[in-house]
């Protein structure tokens, strides 16, 4: 299950050359609050959903320093080894089970090595901040060894903490080396940065494989699509995620309407995070992270709710359910069932509504194509004229399905003549998906 990125530098693929849709779930506390049989359930409710990873801290301490796991075990023995930046072997020990539970589902583990409070003094955690370069460096050698074994490993940096200083910048780099230097070094390194940022600063650096931005939680309507836009043609080509949308389930601006009555509040849902999803995808992301609140903080009844006041939130058992996780999987069956490297944002495709980039988040529309004139892919998130120019599929005949992303079913197919222009107005008030596949070749009989 090890990957690599494509050749063409804007892909995941396996080790065997055939291609990997990034498709994650959000579980920051998985190592801190679940047992191994609780690990299970969300392994296989994310598997049979079509996720392949799930991200989370190998510890992570929101309000408690050194917080202990399910079991009582504390990620350091006590406060000399957590000063010292020494980990408990034991709780290693627990890391690695999950991550090799995680391959029995064919689940890729995401794990960032640390949360932000414990290298940056500008966090949302307990902290304290304990790692220099050194120590960094240090820690994140042990833990490649450790988790040397485990194929199914990416490595995340990071932890939703802004680089303010030159210090900043070189324990990242440090934490990079020292993966480097350890046992699972050949394995994919990205960094997870602050909510409206990405992981710009360090694109040049070689230690980085795959690019990411947070658009988060912040406002409704992030268009996280120009920050995609702007790494696929940034030099040199890497692949290009947002690691933190919207999380469905949390409010609007989270802690910002605490105060308000539960019944009165915005709360992100499943169109959102589907916006999030193919319009990002379709400007050249290799893949995309789901986020359901009670889930990224593993919220159990009587804790403490992490960002907001937690009025009326769900257990992370019963968010599970919740209707975004289930709706993800059509975009990737879609795109892997079709020539999957061959795949390009295609803005310029679309005639009407013209895309000049002044246009409005609510209303853009997102396009692809193959490279090879297979097929164009089509997403509208509100109903509108559509005029989508086909000449750039070298076919006499079409075929046109538009799918409903909500329930992911095929609404309705039909197969057309190829007249270089393809006008539709979507039935669907919200969101629509739409591909157009090139079905007979240019000069057939």
């Amino acid at each position: 299950m090890r990957l690599r990125v494509s050749p063409d530098g804007h892909f995941l693929q396996h080790a065997d050359g055939t291609p990997f849709f990034y498709l994650a779930d959000t579980a920051w506390m998985l190592a801190n609050k679940l047992t191994e049989a609780e690990a299970r359930r969300l392994f296989e409710d994310r598997a049979a959903k079509g996720f392949t990873a799930i991200q989370a801290v190998v510890f992570r301490d929101m309000f408690e320093v050194n917080t202990p796991n399910v079991y009582g075990v504390r990620p350091f023995a006590g406060e000399a080894e957590l000063h010292a930046v020494e980990i408990n072997p034991r709780w290693i020990e627990y890391v690695v089970r999950l991550t090799n539970v995680a391959a029995e589902y064919g689940l890729v583990m995401a794990w960032l090595p640390t949360w932000g409070d414990k290298w940056n003094e500008h966090s949302n955690s307990a902290g304290p901040v304990v790692m220099d370069e050194r120590s960094g460096e240090a820690y994140c050698h042990d833990l490649s060894d450790a988790l040397g074994e485990c194929e199914n490993v990416i490595w995340i940096l990071g932890g939703d903490s802004p680089i303010r200083t030159q210090a900043h910048a070189d324990i990242v780099r440090a934490m990079a080396h020292g993966i480097r230097a350890g046992a699972s070094g050949d394995r994919l390194i990205s960094y997870h940065p602050s909510g409206g940022s990405s992981s710009a600063i360090f694109h040049a650096e070689a230690w980085l494989d795959i690019n990411a931005v947070q658009s988060g939680h912040a406002r409704l309507n992030v268009p996280n699509y120009r920050s995609i836009e702007t790494f696929y043609h940034t030099s040199p080509p890497k692949p290009c995620l947002d690691f933190e949308p919207n999380y469905e389930g949390m409010p609007v601006g989270f802690g910002r309407q605490n105060g308000i009555e539960p019944e009165q509040r915005a709360f992100f849902d499943d169109y959102d995070v589907r916006r999030s999803l193919y319009r990002s995808v379709l400007a050249g992301a290799a893949g995309f992270t789901y986020g359901c609140d009670p889930v990224r903080q593993i919220y159990r009844p009587g804790d403490r709710c992490h960002a907001w006041d937690g009025r009326c939130i769900e257990t992370w058992s019963e968010a599970l359910d919740a209707p975004g996780s289930s709706q993800l999987q059509l975009l990737k069956q879609r795109l892997l069932e079709r020539s999957y490297f061959s795949r390009l944002p295609a803005q310029e495709l679309l005639l009407e509504p013209k895309s000049d980039g002044a246009d409005h988040p609510v209303a853009h529309a997102a396009v692809a194509r193959c490279s090879e004139g297979g097929y164009i892919m089509v997403y509208v998130p509100i109903r509108q004229m559509l005029t989508i120019d086909t000449s750039v599929l070298a076919a006499r005949r079409l075929r046109v399905s538009v799918y409903g992303p909500e329930a992911c079913v095929c609404r309705r197919s039909w197969e057309m003549d190829n007249e270089g222009v393809f006008r539709y107005i979507p039935p669907r008030r919200l969101d629509t998906f739409i591909t157009i596949d090139a079905v007979e070749p240019e000069g057939t009989v």
